[in-house]
This record gives C-alpha cells, structure tokens and sequence, in this order.
C-alpha cells in the first residue's frame, strides 16, 4: 500500500496527543462509473470515521452501509493511505489524521433507503450518483471553487485517483 505524508511542521510522532481514523471507497461498477456522494456542495468518496475500537474492515462495512445501503463484505485491504499531521498552536496537542482508500467493484445500485444517514449529511441535503471515471478529475476540479474545504478535498481525492489508476491500468 502507497502511503503519502503531510507533514509541513515537521511535528514529531511522540507529540501526536490523538488520532482521527477514516475510511473511503472508490466504488466502481462494470460501466466504469464511480459512485460519488455530495453534502453541502462537498463531493467525497463514500466512507466516513472509525468508531472507537472498530477496525478498518468493520468501519468501511458500517460506513459503506451507512451511506449507500449496500452490504459488502470484510474482505477488502486498502490500497492507498494519507497521513495528515495536525498541529494544535494552542496547546501542542497534536493529532494525527489517516485517511484508508480501498476500492468496491460492483454492480449493485446504491439503496438510500436502506441506508443510515447522520443528522449532518441529512443536514447537507447528502445524495449519491454515479460519473464516468474519465470525467471524475474534471468534476472534482470544478467543485473546488463552491466550499474552501473542497480544495483539500479534492486533492486528496485526485491523489487517490492517480494511485488507483497505477494499481489498476485505468
């Protein structure tokens, strides 16, 4: 698995006070589409946080069903990791944030109402749909200028996208 660190303040591992752990799918269909979420003008990979004491296999499970309805299994290993070191200026309460991406094929429609929204993606008017993955870069980059937080966004999730094309061949 590729692993890409950010780490601009140089911040030591033995100051990191908590770590945030997160999971994302690539989930692709045999139409070469990929399945996409979107609340509050943020377009993200399904996926989500870990629950304390939740492995990666069992969150990605809770998570994928939880905002698509689809039930997949636990058999999926990551094939990309980001490392996010957060600098606390406050307090030097530093954290750690790891971002999992693993990818789905599959041809099963996404079932909203089987799904388990939070009251933030409920909030955020959240829905899902499917794009050709040769146009997913393009619509990626257009969504940065509709929320500051979709430039970080985005370039994780086009880093994601270059690393799953070199696995893959697409």
């Amino acid at each position: 698995m590729k692993v890409k660190i950010f780490n601009e303040e140089n911040i030591n591992t033995n100051s990191i006070k908590s770590k945030i752990v997160r999971v994302k799918a690539l989930i692709i269909n045999s139409k070469n589409e990929i399945l996409l979420g979107e609340a509050f003008d943020t377009i993200q990979f399904p996926g989500g946080h870990l629950e304390p004491g939740e492995s990666l296999s069992a969150g990605l499970q809770r998570e994928i069903k939880e905002e698509t309805g689809l039930n997949i299994g636990l058999n999926y290993e990551p094939f990309f990791l980001i490392k996010h070191f957060l600098k606390d200026n406050i307090n030097s309460n530093h954290r750690l944030l790891e971002i999992y991406y693993y990818t789905i094929f599959t041809d099963e429609p996404f079932n909203i109402s089987e799904s388990n929204l939070d009251i933030q993606e409920q909030a955020g008017n959240f829905h899902l749909f499917y794009i050709p993955l040769n146009k997913v870069s393009e619509i990626l980059k257009e969504s940065i200028g509709k929320n500051p937080v979709n430039k970080i966004i985005v370039e994780e999730m086009l880093l994601a996208l270059a690393e799953w094309r070199n696995k893959y061949g697409k």
